[in-house]
């Protein structure tokens, strides 16, 4: 009743006023004025998971990380030993010693549960990159505050969201000692990605250690569809025993019980020994077993475990030298849908080869498949890097780029033969390339990358190409030249391009000489905040033909990538043709991203919304009028969604919505 009160009533006294206050104020201020920075901190840590599954359907299946708890028992048991050592307050690296689980090939579950192991309560965003802090001054226009002084003396902060609630906002109280403003023990609850969690920390008592808990407790539950899944997550910090570095991934259960800092419950022992029936030590005998039905019983676990799996989560592996990874055959995030562009899919495959620390070998493939253009792209870019420390590397990359687009053949047809020849697809072009180049970082402040480039660009419609005497393949050569300048360590990132297209050379006949200047930089505001800025301009000083105008700064992308990787700093609503029509271009794109910008909020609706943006694009060609698009977009669980509209001067031309995936894009 008393915390209602307070909640509620804004008219406090004067001497109750200060009284809060200094409180806040105290908090506000205890990191800097009590404590150490984290960096260099180690700590031991040993966490438990208990999952209970309630219900679950052929649903569960396709959810990253829980394939492997779709079928079979409905209780799992997890724990682990680890290391953490601290670069920063909300950096650190992770050393894994010990992980057991009653969960087959030994999988981890919603690895979002991670980021409860290293909370950030002084910091402006308590779990790695979300969820805004009611201990960080700058949020305290999103929270709303009561001060309860107990009979005991104890201090007691009550917050909760001032205006509504949302997935960046938590709800609770804290445990306060007055005097210095340390959060002793805090609970809080809230909803992100699909979670609904309460968690209660116990803090450490001093210095370093009071920023980070000595031990906590998490309770989540997880509905998707008809599946509930109910997790009870534990952690204890600082424990005595320090492993070997050369430990890394063990699954010895003999040694997680003798690091194990308290013992289990009834119920958890009770999980290790139906796990331990179901699957014993030593294999049964199957001397009378029908090899017919044991064929049979391999090839569904083959299926199951082996192939089901790696359909819906990345498939990894690494050795001393070796890393390797690729994303999941079935990922909704990379499936992507426009007016425009139609329905796209992709595919990522990352691998990297170590001789040792200073030279190794990176293979970053893309591939994926366009439906409405039914044309399949890739690109492959194969890096040595021989000098990490100066960004030097050799790289080759192969791809066959987008679909070109350029009406210049058919202007140039009916310009000789008249405006009546029916001409069909004669201009579009696939484009095969590969590039060759050279970069290493000359100053701190500058790259120099040289190479090569060779095109193929091929008509789609060859036939007529030949038919009107023309030349169904165009191919390039050309020696090239940037240069990355970032004056500033926090600063802008320009580039400058030249580029100069040589005849002869690998049955090159295309001349030009191309240079492009482009400047972007992405500022991370205060509470979570984003504006991404780009400004660019490219000209052709020297062009021998006037069929292709092909830019590297400002191209179409038939495979999009999310919203972070270019959604800002692409045009949505450009038609193709466009980006090869003129000789020259200048540019302009703008985007602020804020986990609470409008749609927020709206009761109710807001507390779904995780980031919204908003964009806006500015165009300068040749022959046309000044070209701009403005566009709104969110993010919830589930999707991201943009709205576009442009405008050719201040006439109207087009609108379209763009749509992703984002359901368990963090999973």
């Amino acid at each position: 009743m008393v915390a209602g009160m307070l909640f509620a009533c804004p008219a406090l006294s004067s001497a109750r006023s200060v009284t809060d206050s200094l409180l806040m104020t105290r908090i506000y201020n205890y990191r800097r004025n009590f404590t150490h920075d984290l960096s260099g901190h180690t700590t031991n840590v040993y966490s438990r998971q208990t999952m209970t599954i309630k219900k679950r359907n052929s649903l569960l299946w396709p959810i990253p990380t829980m394939y492997s708890v779709a079928k079979g028992s409905k209780e799992h048991m997890l724990e682990s030993y680890k290391r953490l050592r601290f670069e920063s307050a909300d950096k650190c690296q992770e050393l894994q010693h010990v992980l057991v689980t009653t969960i087959r090939h030994n999988r981890k579950t919603l690895p979002t549960l991670e980021d409860f192991i290293t909370p950030n309560l002084y910091d402006m965003v308590i779990f790695r990159d979300h969820m805004l802090s009611p201990f960080h001054r700058k949020n305290r226009y999103f929270y709303k505050y009561g001060i309860i002084i107990r009979s005991d003396g104890s201090t007691v902060l009550r917050f909760r969201p001032r205006f509504t609630d949302n997935t960046q906002l938590v709800t609770g109280e804290a445990t306060v000692d007055f005097n210095t403003g340390r959060i002793i023990r805090v609970e809080m609850k809230g909803e992100y990605d699909m979670i609904r969690f309460r968690a209660m920390l116990n803090m450490g008592d001093d210095d370093t250690r009071s920023l980070l808990p000595k031990s906590s407790r998490t309770e989540v539950d997880f509905k998707f569809l008809g599946n509930h899944i109910m997790l009870y997550y534990e952690a204890t910090y600082d424990c005595p025993q320090t492993l070997p570095d050369t430990l890394v991934n063990s699954h010895d259960r003999k040694l997680i019980e003798k690091l194990r800092p308290y013992p289990l419950t009834i119920e958890q022992t009770m999980i290790y020994n139906d796990y331990d029936r179901e699957h014993p030590a030593a294999p049964p005998d199957t001397t009378h077993r029908d090899t017919t039905d044991s064929k049979h019983t391999t090839l569904i676990d083959f299926l199951h475990h082996d192939i089901g799996d790696n359909l819906v989560t990345s498939i990894r592996a690494k050795t001393e030298n070796i890393s390797f990874k690729l994303s999941p055959i079935i990922n909704p995030q990379y499936l992507s849908y426009s007016r425009r562009h139609g329905l796209a899919y992709k595919m990522k495959l990352g691998v990297k080869y170590y001789f040792n620390a200073h030279r190794f070998f990176d293979f970053y493939p893309n591939w994926g498949y366009n439906f409405k253009f039914k044309q399949f792209y890739f690109t492959a870019p194969l890096r040595f890097n021989y000098n990490p420390k100066r960004d030097g590397y050799v790289e080759v990359t192969v791809g066959n780029g987008n679909r070109i687009t350029n009406s210049s053949v058919i202007e140039e047809i009916q310009r000789e033969k008249g405006d009546t020849v029916h001409l069909e697809n004669m201009d579009f072009f696939k484009d095969d390339y590969v590039k060759l180049s050279n970069n290493i970082m000359a100053f701190d402040w500058i790259d120099i990358e040289t190479g090569l480039t060779l095109h193929r660009r091929k008509a789609i419609n060859s036939e007529e190409m030949l038919r009107h005497h023309k030349p169904p393949e165009y191919r390039s050569f050309a020696p090239l030249l940037t240069l990355k300048l970032r004056p500033w360590k926090e600063g802008p990132l320009f580039t400058i391009d030249y580029e100069r297209g040589i005849k002869g050379i690998n049955k090159s006949n295309i001349g030009y000489e191309r240079w492009e200047i482009d400047g972007s930089i992405k500022y991370h505001l205060h509470l979570m905040r984003k504006l991404n800025l780009r400004v660019g301009g490219g000209w052709y000083s020297k062009k021998e033909d006037n069929y292709f105008v092909d830019f590297a700064n400002f191209r179409d992308n038939n495979l999009p990538e999310g919203w972070d990787d270019d959604w800002t700093g692409n045009f949505q609503l450009l038609r193709s043709r466009w980006y090869n029509e003129s000789s020259y271009y200048a540019r302009s794109n703008m985007s602020y991203e804020s986990p609470m910008l409008f749609m927020t909020w709206v009761p109710y609706l807001g507390r779904y919304i995780e980031t919204e943006r908003i964009y806006w694009s500015a165009l300068s060609i040749d022959h046309t009028r000044p070209y701009n698009e403005f566009g709104y977009g969110l993010t919830n669980r589930a999707f991201s969604i943009g709205l576009f509209a442009s405008f050719l001067g201040t006439e109207f031309q087009s609108a379209e919505c763009k749509f992703t995936f984002e359901l368990f894009h963090r999973w």
